[in-house]
């Protein structure tokens, strides 16, 4: 038992005074948790480039302002309000409706600011007070791509990709080409529902967010080509209510096809194409060998002559960065190579130094833990720029002339993430911020400054104006706790420890409100358990969802632990799930389990547990695979059979089914239905096309076969999560599932 001894990091108790009775209901926890009972923000903070200001949006009278504030002298002047910026727009639409606040805006000079608005990109001039279209699409337009560099806008209309170089085009009262597509922005025409140009490829794994990318002064423009016609299609049901009478009745029922590749089988095709604005030729970039291979991590050189492209083999166990020509599209060098038994996963693109082609950055966990790596742009390693003192999380940029390098780590055990600024000719790494929490650094153009934006346990959040040089200025922003008339419930952050005593974990339990040691509560785990994705943190209610605080106060303790294979631990700390998901996972939070039960007051025969998704496989293997621990679980969009999921995932972690059949087997979770003994819900939206409904339906069909009784709820014409108004109707009903059997 010396192994689940714990180390209360931080416990928060909120000593508020006996009025405030306020009870958080399931609407409140649900709808409000990201609005009035988050932590308070200055919204739109930004720094304006050549200057020492700063914007954010404030209120006056009810109505929002831009606020401007000087570094040096702290002057703060309210420089746009929503009348002059409405008087603005209805001078450019005069038909349309004002704003009821600003649109995201981006400032592009000290007299000017971008913002987007219904697939049109705008400049507001503060020097003439007018509004002017920079870049539009059509109507239906998608995966909309803006370069602020040219002003182009990439965007895709069945299957095709287009790019707009004539603002204007699409203009609001255009009754000519509103709704209609200017053949001039046409950069492909041969677009299908099985070969796609500018769409994300290979299911956003590997970093990947979006199928476009302009070169830096934006005179090309690279993109993906897919080809799915090799993938096996799947059909998704959509659930409507008919809302007419008569013979024109709406089908209750229709059909939607995707195309879905499982593990081991087909996967789709992709190809990087390179178009140049002034030859106007599409080309293919000569990306050879397994069509099945995945092209990542897509940069351009400074020069735009050169294209990088991480390509990973389909086994996802070598990492070839390859270089190829920014014109021609031929092949030049495979600058490194990076393979790992388990497998490689990169995730940031090559990243210039700045006034420096010659050089480039890398990130890579080659060695265990994310860390940034110094090349030549031909592909000679220069040194290693961090050391496994830290996690990198992502590079925030460098200074004007490239001597110093500013980004993101965590601490080692997760809980915390820094701003550090690194010496690029000494080596010299400094740590900005001193306070632990999670910092995210805004830096000034100049980099004589950084506004730190901290979240703790303790700090719901405040902003501070600091030297680059880690010296505080002044607070900006101090938010108050904002759930303060609200019961009050403690939550403590845990350090427990693997079951072979070598590896920290780190948990979070939130007491009931008013909790007394002498009694028993019932407790309900929350779990999610898989990579890229972390429960557990320093920062404002130790990361957990609002509904956890709300169980709390109805009396339940709520407890999460993050496993191994979790994010932001590093490679050594995920890779243990290699070919056995759910079985390191499992141990881990059954560890977590038996600390539980060392506590007098906790009831281990009221022991719930609930996750989704990847946490939705985890409730329902504890739920199955110890069956005499838990008395209640609920499972929400759960993958069942790994055999039916995508490949990009599922191959990194488990390999193929056919090279892999005793993994998958052990993680099938029909194989241990008949062992189920407490109450079970499973819930799953009809139009998931994440994990498909399917994994639920096979699941309850094996319950069906071997006499076992689950409960079940669908929600029609839902995806992977339930979103909107009906998240409130879930989260009640999984509430009322626990507060009936736990």
């Amino acid at each position: 038992m010396k192994k689940l001894l714990s180390t209360s990091l931080l416990v928060i108790c909120f000593l508020w005074a006996n009025a405030q009775t306020k009870m958080l209901t399931v609407s409140d926890a649900v709808m409000k948790q990201r609005t009035t009972l988050a932590p308070e923000r200055l919204s739109l903070l930004q720094w304006i480039p050549n200057s020492s200001l700063f914007s954010y949006i404030g209120k006056k009278n009810n109505s929002d302002v831009l606020i401007n504030q000087d570094a040096q002298s702290l002057n703060r002047d309210t420089v746009l309000n929503m009348e002059t910026f409405n008087a603005a727009w209805l001078n450019l639409y005069p038909t349309e409706k004002k704003m009821n606040r600003f649109p995201f805006i981006t400032w592009t000079s000290k007299s000017s600011f971008r913002f987007f608005y219904s697939n049109a990109y705008y400049v507001f001039s503060f020097n003439d007070q007018k509004i002017r279209v920079i870049a539009n699409a059509p109507k239906g337009a998608e995966d909309l791509d803006f370069d602020p560099v040219s002003n182009k806008l990439a965007y895709t209309i069945n299957h095709n990709l287009f790019v707009n170089t004539e603002p204007g085009a699409y203009e609001k009262g255009n009754t000519a080409n509103g709704d209609e597509v200017n053949k001039k922005d046409l950069i492909t025409n041969d677009g299908s529902i099985y070969n796609h140009y500018g769409k994300v490829a290979h299911r956003n794994e590997f970093g990947i967010n979006k199928g476009t990318f302009f070169s830096p002064q934006g005179n090309k423009i690279a993109f993906y080509k897919i080809n799915e016609s090799m993938v096996s299609s799947y059909q998704l049901m959509n659930v409507t209510v008919p809302d007419t009478l008569g013979s024109n009745l709406t089908k209750p029922t229709e059909f939607e096809t995707i195309k879905y590749p499982m593990a081991g089988n087909a996967s789709h095709h992709a190809k990087v194409m390179l178009y140049d604005f002034k030859r106007k030729q599409v080309i293919e970039v000569k990306t050879e060998g397994d069509p099945e291979q995945y092209l990542t991590n897509i940069a351009w050189s400074p020069d735009e002559e050169y294209l990088y492209i991480a390509v990973v083999n389909r086994a996802q166990n070598e990492m070839k960065l390859n270089l190829y020509d920014g014109t021609t599209g031929a092949f030049i060098k495979t600058l490194f190579t990076e393979t790992n038994s388990a497998y490689v996963e990169p995730e940031k693109p090559v990243y210039f130094v700045k006034n420096d082609p010659s050089k480039f950055i890398w990130t890579s966990e080659r060695f265990g833990l994310n860390q940034l790596f110094l090349y030549s742009s031909r592909g000679v390693l220069i040194k290693q720029l961090t050391d496994n003192s830290q996690i990198v999380s992502d590079i925030i940029g460098h200074n004007a002339d490239g001597s110093f390098l500013f980004y993101h780590a965590y601490s080692l055990d997760g809980l915390n993430k820094y701003v550090y600024k690194l010496d690029m000719k000494t080596g010299k790494n400094t740590k900005i911020n001193m306070l632990e929490g999670q910092h995210t650094g805004l830096i000034s153009s100049d980099y004589k400054y950084i506004l730190d934006n901290l979240s703790s346990t303790s700090i719901p959040r405040r902003v501070t104006l600091m030297s680059s040089t880690g010296t505080d200025l002044s607070i900006v922003f101090n938010s108050i706790n904002p759930i303060r008339d609200y019961q009050a419930c403690n939550i403590k952050l845990l350090k427990l420890k693997t079951k072979d005593g070598k590896t920290q974990l780190n948990a979070r339990m939130i007491l009931p409100h008013n909790f007394d040691s002498t009694k028993k509560y019932p407790v309900i785990v929350y779990v999610y358990g898989g990579p890229h994705a972390q429960m557990i943190s320093n920062t404002w209610l130790g990361g957990a969802d609002m509904w956890l605080y709300y169980m709390a106060q109805q009396g339940f303790i709520t407890f999460t632990l993050d496993n191994r294979g979790s994010g932001n631990r590093g490679f050594d700390f995920e890779k243990g799930i290699h070919r056995n998901l759910g079985k390191i996972e499992m141990e881990d939070q059954l560890q977590g389990v038996e600390y539980l039960n060392t506590l007098k007051y906790v009831d281990s025969k009221r022991m719930g547990v609930f996750g989704w998704s990847f946490g939705g496989f985890m409730s329902t293997s504890l739920m199955t695979k110890t069956p005499d621990l838990f008395k209640v679980g609920v499972a929400g969009g759960p993958v069942i059979d790994w055999r039916f999921y995508e490949i990009m995932y599922t191959e990194r972690y488990m390999d193929t089914p056919q090279e892999n059949p005793e993994g998958y087997a052990e993680a099938d979770l029909k194989n241990y239905a008949k062992n189920l003994k407490g109450k079970l819900l499973l819930i799953h939206g009809t139009n998931d096309n994440v994990v498909l409904w399917q994994h639920t339906l096979s699941y309850l069909k094996k319950c069906v076969e071997d006499g076992v009784l689950v409960d079940y709820f669908v929600y029609p014409g839902h995806e992977h999560n339930v979103l909107g108004p009906d998240r409130v109707h879930l989260m009640n009903k999984i509430t009322q599932y626990f507060k009936d059997f736990l």
